[in-house]
């Protein structure tokens, strides 16, 4: 599935409450987990891609002169 550009996976563990997601966030950055609900997983996968695009979005531009 895919959030905002960014792609994740959610499937069914093996108990009947066990949900396990998966995001990738970047070329390097792989984030998993678990849930107890397929809603909470969804939940989390969201606020980490929400919170890794906002973390870009506020980096500051490096200064375009020198500083004397």
């Amino acid at each position: 599935m895919e959030y905002r550009g960014k792609h994740y996976t959610i499937v069914q563990g093996i108990g009947p409450r066990s949900w396990k997601w998966t995001v990738h966030l970047d070329e390097r950055t792989v984030k998993s987990g678990k849930a107890s609900s397929r809603d909470a997983a969804e939940s989390i996968v969201v606020w980490l891609i929400d919170k890794a695009l906002a973390r870009k979005r506020t980096k500051p531009n490096p200064p375009n002169g020198t500083v004397s």
